[in-house]
């Protein structure tokens, strides 16, 4: 097939247009900036930018794409109104431009599971969302439109709800490679809430599920991809340090330090329905993808 991935060079991105050139597809990787990392010659790149739409209309048309899959959102983790009203519009000039190509079959979304809008408990796809700040008011009014749109046009709508998404080339600043880079120097970051537990997916599996969902004839709807448990941050620290160190005696100290607070977060996904529509569950369990996000940054 021929498959539009837009934010293709990002930390999720990437990954994507390797499991689809891997698939056979022909691919239009659009991004901001080439990756130095060498890709098949399936892939096509092509920089622009998506507040300038004439930086990318002509490309895509001549493209002719049957897939889109939609992932690029500027600005994380800043989640203000302008910020995320933005995005919403850039997404939705973006869209609207594909879908109203003869070609386009199908539509996919990178979602967030803070869509969701709860705290503990189980994350079904039908839960009734709502939103709780300007970044789900935006993702959510982005798939209310698009739902609307590909009813319309007959077009597939896969929105992929992701959870905490871990491994290779994710941000510094995010929780696990945080925790390993302090861990490397011998100590483990100051954590305010190291009890709260949250549903991490490893990259690799996210990859496949959206790869999978690209060639299916799946149904339309929200897919969430996550492992089906949570697991504290404290785990998280645990798991980490018997890997970096050899011992846990730091994540000891952590949890009686902290044996009295409270969890304020504690939920997770249900993935069934990617699991029977798509035929998709995560492969990598948590120590294995911490033992490989862990050998890529300490390869840096």
């Amino acid at each position: 097939m021929k498959v539009l991935v837009t934010g293709a060079s990002g930390f999720i991105g990437l990954p994507i247009v390797q499991c689809l050139q891997k698939q056979g597809n022909k691919v239009l990787a659009l991004s901001r900036s080439e990756p130095t990392r060498a890709t098949a010659s399936s892939v096509t790149w092509l920089q622009a930018d998506l507040t300038s739409p004439e930086t990318y209309q002509v490309a895509i048309k001549e493209f002719a794409p049957q897939v889109l899959i939609h992932l690029a959102w500027h600005g994380i983790p800043d989640f203000s109104f302008d910020v995320s009203r933005n995005n919403l519009n850039q997404s939705l000039e973006l869209l609207s431009f594909v879908i109203g190509l003869s070609s386009c079959e199908k539509v996919l979304v990178s979602g967030s599971c803070w869509e969701s809008n709860i705290d503990k408990g189980e994350c079904l796809e039908t839960i009734i969302v709502e939103a709780k700040d300007h970044f789900t008011w935006a993702k959510i009014a982005l798939y209310s439109w698009l739902n609307m749109m590909c009813k319309k046009k007959d077009i597939q709508l896969s929105w992929m709800r992701t959870f905490y998404v871990y491994g290779p080339r994710q941000k510094t600043k995010s929780l696990i490679p945080t925790i390993l880079m302090k861990l490397k120097y011998g100590h483990l970051p100051d954590l305010q809430t190291p009890n709260n537990a949250n549903d991490f997916v490893y990259i690799d599996d996210v990859a496949d599920a959206f790869a999978k969902a690209s060639s299916v004839n799946n149904k339309s709807g929200v897919y969430n991809l996550g492992s089906g448990k949570s697991t504290k941050v404290l785990e998280v620290c645990r798991i980490a340090e018997k890997i970096v160190l050899g011992t846990d005696t730091l994540t000891k100290d952590m949890e009686n330090k902290y044996k009295d607070s409270n969890s304020d977060v504690d939920f997770w996904a249900s993935a069934s329905k990617a699991n029977k529509i798509l035929g998709w569950q995560p492969k990598i369990s948590l120590e294995e993808g911490i033992v490989k996000t862990w050998k890529w940054l300490d390869s840096k």
